[in-house]
């Protein structure tokens, strides 16, 4: 009998040792198309949550939630770490800089090109078959398509298409549901930053243009917060310079163009992070 509880005790311990320790999720959605597809399932440490760059982490965000959602009802993203507390973003023509270095992009990476044809794609089954992201966009056989750079490639050679190119959107076009969320910042998925990303602990000086673009951050941390005439206050006291609580780092989906990521959600605290990926099982 003694035994029998000691093998007990010890399988449980053991299975609350993994429970603690590692996670599995299923993706959930496209945002990291071709690297990992809607339905793979993912194993994560959730351990040790200092990512670096180019980590797979799974996090929390209430982008989606409605305003009476609880905390275990947000929605859980799986991304890639783009930029690092301390880090500084920007985005031109669709092309990530970090620290004013051009991202290395992986082959797997997507985009959204126009490819045109020769005839309709149903006259292509390779071509058809490449994605399942596709619209036609016009009568002289032109789609919209995303692809990862391989395929690019792989269609750049095809004697089907006559032409495969890129359109970012223009600088100058704002999309109110991009990070910060204002038209004084005209920012797009194309055109974004630059922004330096807080450490936890960092002061800046707030001056009329940045308090626009950190004033969502600030937000988060300070529920009595409000902006008049280009100034910041919160609980009513005008704030000069502000003291950031928490570190912030900036993820963005493998699928580029149709993803919604620090883009859109701005950039995320590292208490939001629930786990690092270590491991894939394809579906």
């Amino acid at each position: 009998m003694k035994r029998v509880f000691k093998y007990s005790l010890f399988a449980l311990l053991i299975f609350w040792f993994i429970y603690s320790t590692i996670g599995i999720i299923k993706m959930p959605a496209m945002d990291m198309k071709d690297s990992i597809q809607k339905g793979d399932v993912i194993l994560y440490r959730k351990f040790l949550l200092y990512p670096n760059h180019n980590d797979v982490v799974i996090y929390k965000s209430d982008y989606f939630a409605e305003e009476d959602s609880t905390e275990s009802s947000r929605y859980w993203f799986i991304q890639r770490i783009i930029g690092l507390p301390g880090d500084t973003i920007q985005i031109d023509s669709g092309k990530v800089y970090i620290n004013h270095q051009l991202e290395k992009t992986d082959e797997l990476y997507q985009k959204n090109y126009i490819v045109q044809l020769i005839d309709s794609i149903e006259r292509f089954p390779h071509i058809n078959s490449l994605t399942d992201e596709k619209n036609i966009i016009s009568k002289k056989f032109e789609y919209a398509m995303s692809l990862s750079e391989k395929k690019y490639f792989q269609l750049k050679k095809d004697t089907g298409v006559t032409g495969i190119y890129y359109e970012p959107e223009t600088p100058i076009f704002f999309e109110n549901d991009i990070y910060p969320y204002n038209e004084k910042i005209k920012w797009n998925k194309h055109f974004w930053g630059p922004l330096y990303l807080p450490k936890k602990n960092d002061i800046i000086k707030l001056n009329a243009q940045n308090i626009y673009i950190y004033f969502p951050i600030i937000q988060e941390e300070e529920k009595l917060s409000e902006i008049r005439n280009d100034s910041l206050f919160i609980e009513g006291k005008f704030i000069s310079e502000y003291k950031f609580k928490n570190d912030y780092y900036f993820v963005m989906g493998d699928n580029r163009d149709n993803a919604i990521d620090s883009r859109y959600l701005g950039p995320i605290k590292r208490k939001d992070i629930v786990g690092i990926a270590f491991y894939k099982f394809s579906n």
